[in-house]
């Protein structure tokens, strides 16, 4: 094959190459709105709130009709089964502390009544850890205690605080409900502006209240029950949570919300998009469920997209290394001839590269040994003494 055939499909071959790596970008960003969507469920995060050592956890959730007649009582006694489930399982606290958490929450709409009128307010009856789960953003106040012998104490909404009083800053104050007073210990104000979170929330006004206190002007049943389990290892609380709360199918549903984002579940999720609008029972799910599972759904429809990226990128990969071949190319020899050439324009730089002038080197002067130095006096000639030696004549025998 000539060089100019050989040129072209190793052009080719880069274009293709370069049509993969913006199919692994498709790939990355969608992954990366999916990340975005899993931070603005603050519920999943649950167990790394109730964890200080930063062990792994699951939250999983129970959903319920209100027909299904599920208390705070059972809410409790499926807490003490799973507390028995995990010593079964060798998950033991450490002395004074808690290994787990859960909370529950009943739903319902009630008469709230202040000085400026009185509104329905859609309302939450919660019980257990409800803002370890749920750390609403509070514009004043903060949470009512998890201490059901205290039970007078409520969270308004910015919205009902409005209603009911005109005024935000009313820390202290009381409303009537049912009769019954209670304390205003938190003005909340809404968690997230994004469309999912604004369309669940509604736009009725909210309150929240302990379960204890609500039992005393009305008896909805409990439909949402969340608990923040050890996960050692996958499944693991999803199985003692399933071991030990006991709800009927027909009524109920239940998942491990924080595997919700997998790559399995959003692949179950996208084959089930043809009846996402299908729906089945008449569980009424509380305002963060609906937002996640809005989210559940934008997901399985990114994980098409996703899926038909990475098919481009594998074939783009294939194709690329085919065209590679058929060219003749070949990254090793490629190295070697880059090296070789390298190599040749050094020698060649450094034979052109003219001679460095020698330096003139100074002359030192050597030391003279003692011993050359006496030597040197004794060759010295004798200096000539001041009077001048006469010969002496021979003395002539007497004749």
């Amino acid at each position: 094959m000539s060089d100019k055939v050989n040129k072209k499909l190793l052009k080719a071959s880069g274009i293709v190459a370069l049509v993969m790596l913006a199919a692994l970008l498709v790939v990355g960003l969608f992954e990366l709105v999916v990340l975005g969507m899993r931070s603005r469920l603050g519920f999943l995060d649950a167990g790394k709130r109730w964890s200080a050592s930063g062990d792994r956890f699951a939250v999983v959730s129970l959903y319920a009709e209100q027909s299904a007649g599920l208390t705070g009582d059972d809410a409790v006694g499926w807490a003490r089964s799973i507390d028995a489930k995990l010593l079964e399982a060798s998950v033991t606290p450490k002395e004074g502390a808690r290994s787990w958490t859960y909370c529950y929450a009943a739903d319902d709409t009630v008469s709230v009544r202040g000085t400026k009128g009185t509104v329905n307010a859609k309302t939450l009856a919660v019980g257990g850890d409800f803002f370890v789960f749920h750390p609403l953003s509070f514009e004043y106040g903060g949470g009512f205690l998890n201490d059901d012998s205290i039970p007078r104490g409520v969270v308004l909404d910015r919205d009902l605080a409005w209603r009911v009083y005109g005024a935000e800053n009313i820390i202290g104050m009381t409303v009537e409900i049912g009769g019954e007073e209670f304390v205003i210990v938190g003005i909340a104000k809404r968690e997230s502006g994004s469309g999912p979170y604004k369309r669940a929330y509604g736009d009725s006004p909210r309150l929240y209240m302990s379960y204890a206190g609500y039992r005393k002007i009305g008896d909805a049943g409990v439909t949402a029950f969340e608990a923040a389990l050890p996960n050692p290892v996958t499944g693991f609380a999803l199985n003692i949570f399933k071991s030990a709360v006991f709800a009927n199918e027909s009524t109920s549903v239940m998942h491990e919300s924080t595997a919700r984002f997998s790559l399995k579940n959003r692949f179950a999720n996208m084959k089930e998009l043809s009846y996402a609008w299908v729906s089945v029972n008449k569980i009424e799910y509380p305002y963060w469920e609906n937002e996640a599972r809005v989210y559940d759904y934008r997901a399985a429809v990114l994980m098409i997209f996703e899926i038909a990226a990475a098919a481009v990128a594998v074939i783009s990969l294939l194709l690329s290394f085919i065209l590679l071949r058929i060219s003749g190319y070949s990254v090793l020899q490629s190295a070697k001839n880059g090296w070789k050439k390298l190599s040749e324009a050094r020698a060649k730089k450094k034979r052109e590269r003219p001679p460095k002038p020698a330096k003139p080197q100074k002359q030192k002067k050597a030391k003279k040994t003692k011993q050359a130095e006496e030597s040197e006096k004794s060759e010295e000639p004798m200096p000539e003494s001041e009077f001048e030696l006469t010969e002496i004549p021979e003395e002539r025998g007497n004749t």
